[in-house]
């Protein structure tokens, strides 16, 4: 019985992820997730409290996948660079396939009551990239400088790529065109405090 009840949550949670692909935040209700999931109509009740709750397990979900987007450019040694920049870029591409999931993580539609789920996505993405920037210092960056200031500066500057090119405010001729740009944007972003490899 455990698993059948896991697997509608996951149905329902799938589903809601899909309709915000399509709609945004406004589409997704707990009647019509549970339509598209092709569950009973109480079933996503069962499951979460409200609309809200639905769309922090579905965040949590999203910031998941940067994780391990993040983890994957770290691996990807081949595709060259630091493993920060890698993870980054990693992390970059991620948010972009999915903008209508970007947007309810860091965007204007509030989550007004975060759910343990999303508290523990939330913190493990940012350890990740917080320990990459730690492995960065001590890889040859001056001492001094403050890893979360730093960490934050740089999950900053990912969010505003992410987002002025998702606006389609990055763009030629006013600006280099940000699709194409962003690995040489990241690498020039990173580049004063990740000390060169070889």
């Amino acid at each position: 019985m455990r698993g059948s009840r896991d697997d509608t949550r996951a149905a329902v949670v799938a589903a809601a992820s899909e309709l915000l692909t399509r709609g945004g935040p406004e589409l997704v209700t707990l009647r019509a997730v549970g339509t598209a999931a092709g569950v009973s109509r109480t079933a996503p009740y069962r499951h979460f409290v409200d609309k809200d709750d639905l769309l922090s397990a579905v965040a949590a979900e999203s910031l998941n996948l940067l994780t391990d987007a993040m983890r994957h450019g770290v691996a990807d040694v081949a595709a060259g660079g630091t493993p920060l920049y890698r993870a980054c870029l990693g992390y970059v591409r991620a948010a972009m396939e999915r903008p209508a999931h970007y947007r309810l993580m860091f965007g204007d539609f509030p989550i007004d009551r975060s759910s343990a789920e999303l508290e523990r996505a939330a913190d493990e993405c940012a350890k990740v990239l917080w320990d990459l920037v730690a492995e960065a210092k001590d890889n040859g960056r001056p001492s001094g400088d403050d890893l979360r200031e730093v960490g934050t500066l740089l999950w900053a500057a990912l969010h505003g790529l992410v987002d002025l090119t998702l606006t389609r405010h990055l763009h030629e001729p006013r600006t280099v065109d940000g699709v194409e740009a962003m690995p040489k944007l990241l690498a020039l972003a990173i580049q004063n405090w990740i000390p060169p490899q070889g």
